[in-house]
């Protein structure tokens, strides 16, 4: 899959195994990835990166600009905010920060809600393995504890906090805004970016991500999403993607590699990739005729 992306949307893609000495806080990956990303090309920590979860939809990129000393979150006052936290044990977030060696002080004077999607500029190793070893620490932490606190955004805290531990700071803007499926649907389109997370099961006429793990969304026809919701705004992309798969004019007459894009292509599957790449009407004839290198037809026209 990663070099099908690589190869077919031109993206660059990363792949890691996954050696983490814990693997009992399943987002504790995200920081690790980091770590591996970052150790293999320290040169990237001089670079500027947008970080989003894969469950996002981008209406429009926001307009921000991170510096080295001021990173950029989405605001998620609601539940990574101290008042949250003191919500649910007034010890609880003194505790939280001795456990991972943050200064409880700088939390509770800065109050912090920044999350979700970030803009980070020149983001270190030693940040991340902070980042990384803390998520663990505050879940199981957060697991013992006798509340009823969000436990699953640890690493959510592990990264905001550690923002001020190494000495940066926060800053959360309105071009970060983001709607949930949950929203009425107007909000998609006052948000520039949809994070489809918080459908919990597939009973609320709404699309559930759970249910494609293994398994793609493409055959089915979703028409029990609520119209009404944004959730119905992802169901619209994953219809405009299959429909891009469908609006294919061309297909491989056999398996072969195109050396003008340098893609590998299988029998009776679509050319080019994305189908909607522009492509010369000069080497189109080329491929459909015996005119080119291979000395046959390389590809077909599909039958409308």
């Amino acid at each position: 899959m990663p070099l099908y992306l690589q190869e077919t949307y031109g993206v660059e893609t990363h792949v890691y195994s996954d050696d983490r000495h814990d693997k009992s806080y399943i987002p504790s990956v995200k920081p690790y990835l980091w770590m591996r990303y970052l150790q293999e090309d320290p040169s990237r920590e001089n670079e500027t990166y947008f970080y989003l979860d894969s469950d996002v939809l981008l209406r429009e990129i926001p307009k921000v600009k991170p510096t080295k000393n001021k990173w950029i979150a989405s605001a998620c006052e609601s539940y990574l905010s101290v008042d949250y936290i003191d919500s649910k044990d007034t010890s609880l977030l003194e505790d939280m920060c001795n456990a991972i060696d943050v200064n409880p002080e700088v939390i509770h004077k800065n109050n912090p809600i920044g999350g979700a999607q970030w803009a980070i500029k020149h983001p270190t190793l030693e940040y991340w393995e902070k980042v990384y070893h803390d998520s663990i620490t505050l879940y199981k932490l957060l697991d013992k504890s006798n509340t009823d606190i969000q436990k699953w955004t640890a690493e959510m805290w592990a990264q905001l906090w550690n923002v001020y531990h190494f000495g940066k700071d926060v800053k959360v803007t309105e071009e970060m805004n983001f709607s949930w499926p949950t929203d009425p649907v107007e909000k998609y389109a006052e948000t520039k970016i949809f994070h489809n997370a918080g459908v919990v099961d597939d009973h609320q006429n709404l699309f559930f991500k759970g249910k494609y793990v293994n398994q793609t969304p493409f055959k089915d026809s979703f028409e029990h999403v609520n119209q009404d919701k944004a959730s119905y705004e992802y169901v619209k992309a994953i219809r405009e993607v299959r429909n891009m798969a469908k609006s294919a004019k061309y297909l491989s007459n056999e398996n072969w590699r195109d050396l003008d894009d340098d893609k590998e292509y299988e029998k009776d599957k679509p050319w080019p990739r994305p189908v909607n790449k522009k492509v010369s009407q000069e080497r189109i004839d080329e491929l459909l005729s015996s005119k080119n290198k291979a000395g046959r037809p390389m590809i077909k026209k599909v039958e409308e």
